[in-house]
């Protein structure tokens, strides 16, 4: 039944949706006796009490006796509505396109395991103003809302059938921008407060449409069996029909060659109110041009975080600056970082794993004046970020989002969805970390595993345009890091665990798998795996972070070397690769330095060619502060560490960056090798065990025959008779270079192969 009155459409199923208590005041006490705890007095973590920003992503769960058959949301936008973000909360889905569900007044409440780092576990609570059912909120071009996806029913719907394009901040508002069956859509959720009623309001602008468009709304009934009213905001409109159909109301619009604007209005009322609810529904204020909001809106954060960076004073040839992030600030925000590049001013864009992206400039030789300006907020715990033709790209669980600042405010106005293929779940180590771009623009990340679907546990392919997605290896347990070198080279680097004896680096190859059987992804499991570029000691390096090359002669005598960075020590390492045969293998030699914090991502500016490296405090790691990005800068002083590793068939060959004292180098006393191996099984990480009797723990002592230095004097070849592959090296040593300078310390490294004897 529809009523005309004054000048809206009422029905009990339209568009627009009123937020008042849909229980009693009795009943909503009893509710919240009957809990444990109230849920908004839940213990919550520090990231909580900051000012978020207004916009929360996440894996979000509806809690309580809500009646939806999947109560999870795996890509949920949390909106605040309302002036201040005062008013109540909603979730968007954005595989589903589906608004799915509104709570009063309070947020979100946070999953508190590694301090609201977990993944999952996020939640709203009741009473619920609204809520949807699971799946496609749009039909298809056929009329039906059956769910095509295959497998678990993860990831986002086809592409010509829903496709999500991002979202539009506009001061305190959201905008949600889509297409349905080719049509584009601008969808704008809102709380009104009218006469002490609060109304939830969905302004939409519809583009023409040459098909029937059909929208499923909310269930008619609320979760505490109130029932639904529906409500559109402006005159009668040819074309629209409502419905009640399977417990939900249905909103159809015909085929048009114009665009339209609907104001929608949903309210969950008791009989006793709908008087009230009906002349709050008059008095809502006229749908808006949303158009109007695509344009950039006036900066949320005007005033800017001022620090000075610390320059380091140590002596030798690498110093490590620090860029201090304003941990003391009004806002309580947290800098816990995960990713960083650079833009061509010299500007840096650093994402945290809080959800935020900050602007830094000031990034002199001095950094007296280092400004922190909020580019963005809200995202899906971003772990990776790359800067192509000026605009940002960040990595979150959900998607890659590429941020636009439509207007030259400063902060980004259109969030728009990249590519959001990837399939996700609740565990904590589905992190999607460290996007690279290769010679010919494609992005590449890594997904840890947990749930058990397509993209669990593998290496990422995106398109340069983000329209396709591909597996390009697997079995990957947790990589926190990932690199792409300059010939295209991609690499990943995981994390001690079930199935991963000890931390290790991988050069990947397309098609790979390394080793996580969770994560093979074969019709059938396979019995071997392909080994590391290098395994490393856990006592090393306990927890991994990514790789990065260098490719200048303006920090020092490492051209064209790998560097991998440590979460877990905060500290770098140096890659000694070589290729015996299509074989590639390393050894590890660690930077005199420590990071303030677990160190996550480490990029070459290609302003003042020295390393920066961006990281956070969120798990087991030894770093001292949550987040830092500092500058590992060349000074120009000599430098003394190992430059080279290569393996022969009757010894190994090491190359220093500086003359070798001929007696020490040839002292066999100078050096020390040991080797062991681990076993490959489903415990959690391996013990060490000797290469002479495979089942008993402990390490073998390597003997060298005779240390002899090669022409040039930066090389010392040791003879080892009987050589052979071994998961895991240790080449301690105690030397001096011909100037007196001390050079102690070990390499650790793995061999698959051997080259010709020397």
């Amino acid at each position: 039944m529809i009523i005309d009155r004054s000048n809206f459409l009422i029905s009990l199923a339209a568009t627009s949706l009123l937020l008042v208590s849909s229980q009693p005041l009795e009943a909503q006490k009893k509710q919240v006796e009957e809990e444990k705890k109230p849920w908004w007095d839940a213990p919550q973590p520090r990231f909580s009490k900051s000012e978020l920003g207004g916009v929360f992503t996440g894996t979000i769960d509806m809690r309580g006796d809500v009646k939806v058959s999947n109560r999870t949301i795996f890509k949920a936008v949390a909106v605040r509505l309302g002036k201040g973000g005062a008013a109540g909360t909603m979730l968007f889905d954005t595989e589903m396109m589906r608004m799915a569900c509104a709570v009063p007044d309070k947020p979100v409440m946070f999953n508190t395991y590694r301090d609201g780092l977990g993944g999952a576990g996020h939640w709203v609570g009741s009473p619920y103003l609204f809520t949807a059912e699971s799946g496609p909120a749009w039909a298809d071009e056929g009329g039906s809302f059956d769910d095509v996806r295959k497998g678990k029913k993860a990831g986002p719907l086809p592409r010509s059938w829903a496709h999500y394009r991002g979202l539009y901040r506009h001061g305190e508002r959201v905008v949600f921008s889509y297409r349905i069956n080719g049509t584009g859509i601008l969808d704008m959720p809102w709380i009104e407060e009218v006469d002490g009623i609060k109304v939830f309001t969905r302004t939409m602008e519809i583009k023409p449409s040459e098909s029937m468009l059909i929208l499923r709304l909310c269930q008619t009934r609320d979760n505490s069996g109130s029932p639904t009213s529906v409500l559109l905001r402006n005159r009668a409109t040819p074309g629209i029909e409502v419905a009640k159909k399977d417990d939900h109301w249905h909103l159809g619009i015909k085929p048009r060659k114009e665009t339209i604007r609907l104001k929608l209005m949903i309210g969950s009322v008791p009989a006793a109110q709908s008087d009230r609810f009906l002349a709050a529904a008059g008095k809502v204020s006229p749908a808006e041009t949303l158009s109007r909001s695509t344009a950039g809106g006036p900066p949320r954060h005007p005033n800017p975080l001022v620090t000075s960076g610390t320059i380091g004073k140590e002596k030798g040839p690498y110093v490590l600056d620090t860029i201090t992030p304003p941990f003391d600030n009004p806002d309580k925000i947290l800098f816990r970082f995960g990713g960083h590049d650079f833009f061509s001013n010299g500007d840096i864009a650093v994402c945290s794993i809080d959800g935020d992206v900050w602007r830094v400039s000031g990034i002199d030789q001095g950094l007296q004046k280092v400004t922190w300006r909020r580019y963005a907020t809200g995202l899906f715990q971003p772990l990776g970020l790359k800067i192509v033709d000026d605009r940002v790209h960040v990595l979150g669980r959900d998607q890659i989002t590429r941020l636009h600042d439509l207007n030259g405010s400063g902060e980004a106005d259109f969030y728009e969805c990249f590519n959001n293929g990837c399939r996700i779940g609740k565990h904590v180590h589905e992190y999607a970390t460290g996007l690279e771009t290769d010679p010919e623009g494609n992005f590449y990340y890594v997904k840890g595993h947990g749930a058990n679907n397509e993209h669990a546990g593998t290496l990422l392919k995106v398109s340069p345009d983000g329209s396709e997605i591909e597996v390009v290896a697997t079995g990957f347990r947790w990589p926190n890091g990932s690199g792409a070198g300059p010939d295209g080279e991609l690499t990943v680097a995981d994390q001690q665990g079930t199935w991963v004896p000890s931390s290790r680096v991988d050069l990947v190859r397309k098609g790979g798998f390394y080793g996580f059987m969770n994560a093979h992804h074969r019709e059938k499991a396979p019995t071997s795996y392909d080994g590391p570029l290098c395994w490393i000691p856990h006592k090393v390096d306990n927890s991994c972070g990514g790789q990065t090359w260098n490719t200048s002669s303006k920090w020092g005598p490492f051209k064209g070397h790998m560097l991998h960075c440590s979460y877990g020590k905060c500290t770098l390492f140096l890659v000694l690769q070589e290729n015996i045969g299509g074989v590639d293998q390393a050894g590890i030699y660690q930077f005199p330095f420590k990071f303030q914090s677990g160190g996550m991502r480490a990029r070459f500016s290609p302003h003042d060619g020295q390393l920066y490296v961006s990281g956070l405090k969120g798990w087991q790691t030894s770093g001292a502060k949550d987040g830092c990005l500092q500058r590992v800068r060349y000074t120009g002083a000599k430098v003394v560490m190992p430059r080279s590793l290569n393996i022969h068939k009757n010894g190994i060959r090491i190359g220093f960056t500086q003359k070798v004292d001929r007696e020490l180098a040839e002292d066999l006393d100078s050096w020390q090798i040991e080797q062991w191996n681990y076993q490959w099984t489903k415990r959690y990480g391996s013990k060490e065990y000797k290469v002479s009797n495979p089942s008993e723990v402990g390490h073998d002592k390597v003997e060298i025959s005779s240390a002899r230095l090669l022409e040039g004097g930066t090389e010392v070849f040791l003879e080892i008779r009987d050589l052979a592959p071994v998961m895991q090296m240790k080449i301690a040593f105690d030397l001096e270079t011909i100037d007196g300078d001390e050079m102690i310390g070990a390499l650790h490294n793995t061999i698959h192969a051997l080259g010709p004897a020397l």
